[in-house]
């Protein structure tokens, strides 16, 4: 738990002790005590200031770490369970969860287990190696939790709108109508999964990126194309019918309104057709600006 609590605190130090005012000099000199590892000296310290101060989440938080540290797991436990009705820490959940771990008790470890990694916007970054963890490791209700966590940590990995995107993925030489190649493009996926980087290079010299991504608020996908001549474009859309399919548009200095529809076809395994559109008369009609066809490089 020792590195595990370390990375956590700096984690949710914007959200966990929001509540609390800048540090007294009994906060700080407890908290010396604390980092200097003078866990005997540090807990009396953060004890003295929870009793004269009960709602001071953190230092509830750190009596929690002082006592776990000196094995006293069962006043380590009360003491963080004091934060989380103060403040809801999932570091605090996630450490009352160690501490049952450590006390044998592992339906209530696994319960607050759950409820950390439910609880709140923090990495499990140490599940499977955390020493204070070792009691319940065995247990076939610890891989559940480890499924769980990685859920949390990545979870556009396990959203099937988020991967609908996958098919462009890959490496590409890419032909216009004439079957003469217009260039190559390398589709990568980022972030766990949350986003889709194209790399276009054209066989003219020029070239250009976009970001793809699904977001879950809205239940669209957006794309922002930016290429070396300067050109800008944004695009909103969706999904369906074996095609993404996105609309955006541009207005000129002039003021003048251009409508753009891009459209991306899963051929098959091996073959996407880019298919793009523009309107100037608000969508009545339409002129082709290309129609692209992506064919995948042999591995």
């Amino acid at each position: 738990m020792r590195s595990m609590i370390l990375v956590l605190i700096v984690v949710l130090s914007a959200t966990a002790f929001a509540q609390q005012p800048s540090l007294s000099p009994e906060m700080t000199a407890a908290t010396a005590l604390y980092n200097q590892k003078k866990f005997d000296e540090s807990a009396k310290a953060f004890e003295a200031i929870a009793k004269t101060e009960p709602k001071n989440g953190r230092a509830w938080y750190f009596l929690g770490m002082s006592l776990h540290s000196l094995k006293r797991y069962t006043e380590a436990i009360a003491a963080f369970e004091k934060n989380v009705s103060i403040v809801g820490n999932p570091a605090a959940m996630y450490n009352i969860a160690c501490g049952y771990s450590r006390l044998g008790q592992a339906d209530k470890s696994f319960e607050w287990l759950e409820r950390s990694i439910k609880g709140g916007p923090f990495q499990i970054f140490n599940l499977s190696t955390d020493p204070d963890l070792e009691n319940i490791r065995q247990d076939p209700r610890f891989k559940k939790m480890e499924e769980l966590a990685d859920r949390v940590k990545r979870p556009c990995i396990y959203s099937a709108e988020a991967r609908q995107f996958d098919f462009w993925v890959g490496e590409w030489d890419v032909f216009n109508l004439a079957g003469q190649k217009a260039g190559t493009s390398v589709i990568q996926s980022f972030a766990n999964g949350c986003g889709v980087m194209e790399n276009w290079t054209s066989t003219i010299g020029s070239d250009g990126k976009s970001i793809n991504y699904y977001d879950s608020t809205t239940g669209k996908w957006y794309q922002s194309w930016i290429g070396s001549t300067g050109g800008a474009l944004r695009y909103a859309g969706n999904y369906g019918d074996g095609a993404m399919r996105f609309l955006g548009e541009t207005v000129a200095a002039d003021g003048k309104k251009t409508l753009h529809k891009l459209t991306f076809f899963n051929v098959d395994a091996s073959t996407v057709r880019q298919f793009a559109e523009s309107s100037v008369d608000d969508g009545k009609t339409w002129t082709v600006t290309y129609d692209f066809k992506y064919v995948r490089r042999k591995q």
